[in-house]
């Protein structure tokens, strides 16, 4: 196997180029992974839903809320756009609409990302948190840390399947990496 270590010497475009294709093949991971969530939580009946299982946000339906509010805040800030209060990313109670709402939002993320120049994954964004805590992110790390959030949060969603006797689907990165579609590469 090649190692794809850059030289010290390797070009500045190269790098680029190179950062570009991970961070947008990963945010495409994380919208995929989403759908899946969404796929295999939508249906539940609302009993299991709101059924409190532990983790950071006590339910499936809670912790689905919570991980789309974070894309919406998100996406807010990749686009220049202040971000208010927690409410102003107000979730819809039906997961049906959740799913439409998430699906979307996501699909702005990833028009978002693939209309940015290679260059420009390098330049930092200046944003506010909910707090009003001003910070400066390079781009990149921004989407890095969404799809980090979201795994982590997956993993959440994940046990408490198990929890409820259901078996979860794969969303491990590497399945990702197999078998996604050519156009994705």
């Amino acid at each position: 196997a090649r190692s794809v270590r850059p030289r010290p010497n390797a070009p500045r475009a190269l790098i680029e180029r190179m950062l570009a294709s991970v961070v947008i093949t990963h945010l495409r991971y994380h919208q995929w992974a989403a759908g899946q969530v969404l796929e295999e939580t939508v249906p539940l009946p609302a009993e299991q839903l709101v059924k409190p299982l532990g983790g950071s946000f006590g339910s499936v339906y809670e912790t689905l809320a919570h991980m789309y509010q974070a894309d919406c805040i998100w996406l807010d800030r990749l686009n220049g756009r202040p971000s208010g209060q927690l409410a102003d990313y107000e979730a819809p109670g039906c997961t049906y609409e959740l799913q439409i709402a998430w699906t979307e939002t996501l699909a702005q993320m990833v028009t978002w990302a693939e209309g940015l120049a290679e260059a420009d994954w390098l330049g930092e964004m200046s944003y506010k948190t909910l707090k009003g805590l001003a910070y400066e992110t390079p781009r990149w790390q921004m989407v890095l840390h969404v799809v980090n959030h979201g795994s982590h949060h997956r993993g959440q969603i994940t046990n408490m399947l198990r929890q409820l006797g259901i078996k979860p689907r794969n969303l491990d990165l590497i399945g990702f990496y197999r078998n996604k579609p050519p156009a994705v590469a």
